[in-house]
């Protein structure tokens, strides 16, 4: 376990860069080297190989051939992420290339191209937009979703400011789980890891003729955890129950008729995080803290406990009308997560913190679809969407001294109003020449309602007393409207080369700081992309190649910094500019190649108003009956962070994975190896702590009996056993602190049985 965050200096980073550019040349040399070879290879195999199976997708809200799309998708299939060992949408990086995730208290914060947030609370939205079969998550709690029902994941990097306007800046992750057979049949699925780790999960189908409906149910439980907590030798990062059901019912009174209600529900209870401990090489505020070299334990007198559910339903309406098809998404969804933890990192008593948050959101959205023949093609609609986010109890308790008030209460909530009409077009000039036009007007108003900050003393007997707001009540409200647009053009060079050039602009909405109520509203963020791609098809279509070159220019940056407590500000602007390519390759009938790469430039191209973590730390008054450690803690102070990197945005970027088939008798057995390689980056933007690069190493064999029905496997996950933090921050005066969230090497045994007419 050896990559871990460090502290670096200026010769430090320096030195990093050189290695790293050393690093960049190696990879990209070797990826360009690896095409011909695999075109050599194809052409000495061409009478046995088989094609590339076509690829759909809903990238535009019609269904079409991925290479016929003018956006960078990355597009994974149900059998890749099981192959990969992906169980849910924090493993997304492993197969998608210029993807991260900073999971930060268990909420979802995905980056892709460099955009993302560090932020997290009450009213706060990714920039990179999460669907579910077409239903908008704003939540970040509601986004850690499982994928054991998921048949195809697609990722549209760039701002998708027309379709899917509302605040998708950095991009869109749509999750399509199955959809239901009129056939009876299903799917029982089961694994086993050496920390006793059960997933099991089942799917069944049927229906009659003009019906058909499927349920899933999941259920995990884990006997170990992958860490303890020193001080009370309880395990942590360790899941009690994950439970989850999904249902779809999908009724065809008629050929132009098509209605789906769908219904899920999940519950887990965990100790997956906040575990926060120190960063190796730093020193907290409190004494105290011991390690017996394993970098998942802690050494906390409070340990992480954290529960949560949420659900919700949607009903879908398709109906043709000849001139255009008429569909109507109507959602609503729910949630409840709460969690105990220690941001102090001692077992002296010092921070402990309980909090819950609830939120629910309504949307509904109405398309007008064009029919797909013709030269001009459409899509029209209107989107609204509301949404409340709150603490119903949000305390933080100051033990012995350790803060300015033994107690500080957070009051408050956030709610959402938006809606937005948008229209898309397609225009044949020749049938290999389309010009594609889009437009999207958006108003959203967010309001903050009764927030505060209550501090409370404690009396000699142990009562509480509240002292009052600490500042003032606050029910501000904001109001944002914005003009986004699509616009681009896309050549057929051949049946099986297409090249494109587009510019696109997105935004994020601005809001309020539910957690430091008495702060300013942030601005909206505005991001404006331009991006030359080529999607291809070669060697009898058996290789699959599709790079893209994109520039973006991006304002107004929401930046979260600690003033006692998470505030949100922002940046002035930041540059980021790239290349990324998807690969697919059928080098036989029984091996397939697939991966991706991206080189990223992301740099704050001007931040005047950062902050910087600054250690030793100094200046604060501790009471004289606390013993710390000299230096220990961290202050933030003002800074100028122009200049600096993009937190979590890695340079370079690259994934492959290795499939190969071999015929056993009547049986087969499936060879899988998935390795993604990212290189360093950082927690912040002061760019003080940062991520080593590593390699997330995962394998599967499988033997599959014959006619399909029973598959036995082993795997094994982050082979090489990498530590990878899922969060990272510096709150004074506690010191730095990470969350290693990302499982250790885990390895262990699966088996799958198929039945009916699955």
């Amino acid at each position: 376990m050896n990559y871990r965050p460090t502290l670096l200096s200026n010769a430090q980073r320096g030195k990093a860069r050189r290695k790293a550019h050393a690093r960049l040349s190696c990879s990209v040399l070797a990826f360009a080297c690896l095409l011909p070879q695999a075109a050599a290879a194809q052409d000495e195999a061409a009478g046995d190989a088989g094609q590339l199976q076509d690829i759909v997708v809903t990238a535009q809200k019609r269904t079409e051939n991925l290479q016929t799309v003018p956006i960078a998708v990355s597009a994974v299939s149900s059998e890749r992420l099981q192959a990969a060992g992906i169980t849910s949408t924090t493993g997304l990086a492993t197969v998608v290339s210029g993807f991260s995730v900073n999971n930060s208290v268990q909420n979802f914060s995905p980056h892709v191209r460099g955009i993302g947030t560090t932020s997290i609370g009450p009213g706060i939205e990714n920039p990179v937009a999460l669907y579910v079969d077409g239903v908008y998550y704003a939540s970040q709690i509601m986004g850690l979703t499982d994928m054991s029902d998921v048949s195809q994941v697609a990722v549209l990097k760039g701002p998708q400011g027309t379709l899917f306007g509302r605040n998708a800046t950095g991009g869109v992750i749509q999750l399509t789980t199955r959809e239901p057979s009129h056939e009876f049949g299903g799917e029982f699925r089961s694994e086993l890891d050496q920390y006793l780790t059960s997933r099991n999960y089942l799917y069944m189908t049927g229906g009659s003729d003009d019906l058909a409906m499927n349920v899933s149910v999941r259920y995990a439980t884990q006997g170990e955890g992958w860490g303890k907590n020193l001080a009370t030798g309880e395990d942590i990062h360790k899941i009690n129950h994950d439970t989850g059901v999904r249902t779809k019912w999908v009724y065809t009174p008629t050929d132009t008729t098509k209605i789906k209600l769908a219904a899920d529900y999940s519950d887990q209870s965990n100790s997956l995080g906040p575990n926060l401990r120190p960063i190796p090489g730093t020193t907290p505020l409190l004494a105290g803290f011991t390690d017996n070299g394993n970098i998942f334990n802690t050494n906390s007198f409070v340990t992480n406990r954290s529960t949560g559910w949420n659900g919700g339903g949607s009903l879908t309406v398709d109906q043709d009308m000849g001139f255009a098809r008429l569909v109507s998404i109507s959602a609503y969804r729910k949630y409840k997560f709460s969690s105990v933890f220690s941001s102090s990192l001692s077992p002296q008593p010092g921070v402990r913190t309980d909090f819950t948050q609830a939120g629910r959101q309504f949307s509904q959205e109405v398309q007008l679809v064009s029919p797909d023949d013709g030269d001009l093609t459409w899509v029209a609609g209107a989107y609204y969407f509301w949404g409340r986010e709150g603490l119903p109890s949000f305390i933080i308790r100051n033990f012995n001294g350790f803060g300015f008030l033994p107690r500080i209460d957070v009051k408050g909530s956030e709610s959402t109003e938006s809606i937005a009409g948008f229209g898309q077009a397609t225009y044949s000039f020749t049938p290999d020449t389309r010009l594609t036009v889009g437009l999207r007007y958006t108003h959203e108003r967010r309001k903050l309602d009764n927030a505060f900050l209550e501090a409370f003393i404690i009396a000699p007997n142990g009562s509480e007393f509240s002292t009052g707001p600490f500042g003032p009540v606050r029910n501000d409200a904001v109001k944002f409207n914005r003009l986004t647009w699509r616009l681009s053009l896309d050549h057929k060079f051949s049946d099986d080369v297409m090249g494109y050039v587009s510019y696109n602009r997105g935004f994020k909405s601005g809001g309020l700081n539910v957690f430091n109520s008495f702060q300013p509203a942030f601005k909206p963020e505005q991001l404006d992309a331009y991006e030359v791609g080529m999607k291809t098809e070669l060697f009898d279509r058996r290789l699959r190649f599709n790079p893209s070159i994109f520039y973006y220019d991006y304002k107004q940056i929401q930046v979260t910094r600690f003033e006692n407590n998470t505030i949100i500000l922002n940046g002035e602007k930041a540059e980021l500019y790239g290349v990324d390519l998807d690969v697919e390759a059928a080098l036989t009938d029984r091996l397939t190649l697939t991966g991706g790469a991206e080189w990223l430039h992301a740099k704050l191209k001007k931040f005047t108003n950062g902050s910087c973590a600054v250690t030793p730390f100094s200046g604060f008054p501790l009471p004289s009956t606390f013993v710390t450690n000299p230096g220990g803690g961290v202050s933030q102070v003002p800074c100028d962070a122009s200049g600096n990197r993009i937190p979590f945005a890695p340079k370079f970027t690259l994934n492959i994975g290795v499939n190969y088939e071999v015929p056993v008798a009547d049986a087969k057995v499936v060879f899988n190896v998935t390795n993604a390689y990212s290189s360093s980056y950082f927690g912040e933007p002061d760019n003080v702590v940062r991520q080593k690069g590593f390699n997330m190493l995962n394998g599967s064999v499988t033997w599959t009996a014959p006619g399909d029905r029973l598959s036995v496997g082993a795997f094994v996950r982050n082979a090489l056993d990498k530590v990878v933090f899922g969060q990272m921050s510096a709150p004074p005066p506690s010191g730095f602190q990470a969350d290693y969230s990302n499982a250790p090497r885990t390895y262990g045994a699966n088996l799958t049985y198929r039945f009916g007419a699955f």
